[in-house]
């Protein structure tokens, strides 16, 4: 009777251990933070260019908006170096991008259950020889492609706003009429190149033979929306 009550205690302290250990690996894995799931490899770059920090745990982790975008909510990991605050706005620097690691499960005040990316803003991230050419400051809301893209444009620009990099956000001349200009929609991003000056309202022309080619996209907020237009290059 003893060896039997021996072993039934031998078997259910096996399991208890085992789930234990399970658990334990578990909270390993994700941190200690209850709700939250890691890959068990990094996944993508996420294109998002600033975080809204709206509350962080006692353990530093952070909830934020994502570039002002309406329920565009990340769980934002710490590494050793960063200490979040609450309204605290972080901007990604040239090389820095928001890498996916997981997701992250909670219930907001509301009594919404919600399930948002977990991720970590990652340093001196690779980027393509022509995102290097193009690179200046202020401007990380620019993604550029491996190759040329379609032509969106014949016409010429007029430039409505000089970036702080240079780069000049320009609209398509629909028609110039006696001094006056039209434009149409069509809003684009012309890098600045080695010797351009770009100013307000100048005119930007097409040279002949060549279109207004998409090159990248550049999201940018202008005080109402968030907006995403094409990156040109004459070719």
């Amino acid at each position: 009777m003893k060896k039997w009550l021996v072993y039934l205690l031998g078997v259910i302290t096996g399991i208890i251990l085992t789930f234990a250990f399970a658990y334990g690996i578990s909270l390993s894995n994700n941190h200690g933070i209850t709700g939250l799931e890691m890959f068990e490899e990094p996944g993508e770059y996420m294109d998002y260019s600033q975080f809204k920090i709206f509350q962080v745990s006692e353990s530093g982790y952070a909830l934020a908006d994502a570039d002002d975008i309406f329920d565009a909510t990340v769980f934002i990991i710490p590494d050793e170096s960063q200490q979040f605050y609450d309204n605290q706005t972080i901007v990604l620097k040239n090389g820095q991008r928001a890498q996916r690691v997981g997701t992250f499960r909670y219930t907001t005040k509301a009594g919404i259950e919600k399930t948002v990316p977990a991720v970590k803003i990652i340093d001196d991230v690779e980027i393509s020889r022509s995102a290097k050419a193009a690179s200046t400051t202020n401007n990380s809301g620019i993604t550029l492609f491996d190759k040329p893209g379609d032509c969106v444009s014949r016409k010429n620009f007029e430039v409505q706003k000089v970036l702080d990099s240079g780069d000049a956000i320009a609209l398509e001349i629909r028609d110039a009429i006696s001094g006056y200009v039209f434009t149409s929609d069509l809003e684009v991003l012309i890098l600045a190149q080695e010797g351009s000056n770009f100013y307000n309202n100048q005119i930007v022309k097409a040279p002949k033979g060549k279109c207004a080619r998409q090159i990248g996209n550049y999201k940018y907020y202008d005080g109402i929306t968030t907006k995403v237009i094409p990156v040109i290059a004459f070719k």
